[in-house]
Parts: structure tokens; C-alpha cells; sequence
């Protein structure tokens, strides 16, 4: 196995609007559509699709979305033995209201399964021989004890932190808790709210320097239409301009250029900087179609390329 994954996982209900409404306002529905993500799930399946043989760990309910969850990892060639099924209950899943401008919210309904992952579920050996370890650190304790286990067996890891820090603490995990854990972290991937909320600053050199006291890995900030930015070890600086496209939707673009600069850095063994630029191409490409999953696959992002 290349990768095991264990993080989020949801249905996303996917709702095209004329456009956000305000406060006490109102928008028209033009289109619905059904398509499984989560976090977690879509940087997987980027990965699988650019290659990459994945395990993913998640829990999950009998009932509908929870079958097509896992339906689903299977079409996109993701190994689904280490998934839990739990009889009865609620999967978590998701709303997404889109403008024609390609701009959303998101409407989270966590279930009662999703967070009743534990510990001893998980499965250590399948993590123990694993490449790499992915995890957006949710459920809490299990993600913890997969960094854990990763590190003691010398695999490489990453946690992407793909949500805010008042999410995060909706969660029940506390900054000092995300302070914790990045000592197991070899790739550390923070959203740009959670960066900033993470480190009490928007000064992207304070960022490095207050996360360099914990995390002695590469740190990896996404900027959304700033690009990104990334740091080595030795703390050489890399920027990565995104790039110009007619753009549909945003959504899991972010999970997208993780995926493929995991798949990259990790798996091909590409440079700091060549890895940003696929995954620059491929979260590009995800934002031209709709959907978090509207993700490359190798060919596709070698043609997307040749259109420069």
C-alpha cells in the first residue's frame, strides 16, 4: 500500500443557486446534484487517481450514504477493508450551495457515526506498512494514534488542517492539541483561516517561525487565488503563483493539490517545487468542472497542461 488515509468523509449534496443569499434573503435552487467527498476522501481519491495504491480508515453508517460512500472508493480503486460499518444511524454528510460565480458555503450535518471511530479500529498494521499516512486529524484520537504509529514505524506523514480553528474546537480539538501533534508531522498543511487563527498572525514569515517550534517538516500554506507557499526543512521559501482559468467551482480544489503534491513529493519523489506546480495544475483543473471530485487523473492533467 502507498497511502492509508484516515480523516473525513461525507456525501455532498450539491445545490447551483443564482446566487448566495444575505441575511433574511432567499436564493433560487437552479440545480441539484448528489456526489460523494469529504476532506479526507477526496485528497485520497486524487492521489489514487494520479496512481497511488490507497487504504482508507473512516466509519460509516448501513444506511444509504454510507453504502455509497464506500461504493464509490471502490470505483476509484481505493481499498475500503479497513472502513468500519456501524448498523443503524446517520453517515455524515454535507450541502453545498454553490453561485454561478462559483463561490459557496458549506452546511455540515455530522451524524452520529462518523465521530465514534476508535482506537482500536483502527488498523496499525496497515499503517505500519503504508508509505504514507495521510490524516486531516478527524476523528481526533484515532488520527493521533495513526501519526503515532506512522512515525515509529519511519513511514512519512501529513496532516492537512483543512478547516478552521473555531471548527477545529467545534471538533473538540484545542490549538494546543494541533501543537501536539505536529512533532509526527512530516508535511503540515494548513488552510489559509486555519493558518492565520493556528499562529494569531497573517505575516506568512511569523507563520513559519511560531510553527517551526513544533514541526520540523515541510510546512505547506494554500492561499486560495494567492497561490501557495511552502518551506523546506532547511526553511528555503517556495512560491507558487495559481494559475488563470474560467472558474465553475471551487469546491475540493484544496483537497486536490494536496493529494497530487503528496503523490509527487512522496510517492515520485519530486522536488519541493516541481510537486507544487502539479498540484497547482491539478487544483486549477478541479475548479473548471463541478464538484469536489471533478479531480485529474494523469492523462487528463497532461492535456489540461498542454493547453498553456
Amino acid at each position: 500500500m502507498d497511502v492509508i488515509g484516515l480523516g473525513t468523509l461525507a456525501m455532498d449534496i450539491l445545490r447551483k443557486v443564482d446566487k448566495l443569499p444575505g441575511e433574511d434573503s432567499f436564493c433560487i435552487v437552479e440545480n441539484t446534484a448528489y456526489a460523494p467527498g469529504g476532506s479526507g476522501t477526496n485528497v485520497i481519491v486524487q492521489m489514487a487517481r494520479l496512481g497511488a495504491k490507497c487504504g482508507y480508515v473512516g466509519k460509516v453508517s448501513d444506511d444509504k450514504i454510507g453504502e455509497e460512500i464506500i461504493v464509490n472508493l471502490k470505483q476509484e480503486g481505493v481499498d475500503t477493508s479497513f472502513m468500519v460499518i456501524k448498523k443503524g444511524g446517520t453517515t455524515l454528510h454535507t450541502e453545498i450551495v454553490i453561485d454561478r460565480a462559483g463561490k459557496k458555503f458549506i452546511l455540515l450535518n455530522l451524524g452520529d457515526v462518523f465521530h465514534t471511530l476508535g482506537v482500536d479500529e483502527v488498523n496499525t498494521e496497515a499503517i505500519q506498512t503504508a508509505a504514507v499516512f495521510y490524516t486531516d486529524l478527524l476523528p481526533f484520537e484515532p488520527a493521533v494514534k495513526g501519526l503515532k504509529t506512522a512515525k515509529e514505524s519511519g513511514r512519512k506523514t501529513a496532516f492537512n488542517m483543512q478547516t478552521g480553528l473555531d471548527t477545529m474546537k467545534g471538533f473538540g480539538i484545542s490549538k494546543e492539541d494541533i501543537f501536539n501533534v505536529l512533532p509526527y508531522t512530516d508535511v503540515f498543511a494548513p488552510c489559509q483561516e486555519g493558518l492565520y487563527a493556528l499562529t494569531d498572525t497573517t505575516d506568512l514569515e511569523e507563520c513559519r517561525k511560531r510553527l517551526r517550534k513544533y514541526c520540523s517538516g515541510v510546512l505547506l500554506f494554500t492561499l486560495g487565488s494567492k497561490g501557495s507557499v511552502a518551506y523546506d526543512k532547511e526553511d528555503n521559501r517556495y512560491e507558487i503563483p495559481c494559475r488563470k482559468i474560467n472558474c465553475v467551482d471551487t469546491t475540493g480544489a484544496g483537497d486536490s493539490y494536496l493529494g497530487s503534491f503528496l503523490y509527487s513529493y512522496f510517492l515520485k519523489k519530486d522536488s519541493l517545487e516541481n510537486s507544487m506546480k502539479l498540484a497547482t495544475d491539478c487544483a486549477a483543473y478541479t475548479c473548471t468542472g463541478i464538484g469536489a471530485r471533478y479531480s485529474p487523473t494523469v492523462e487528463q492533467i497532461k492535456n489540461f497542461v498542454k493547453l498553456d
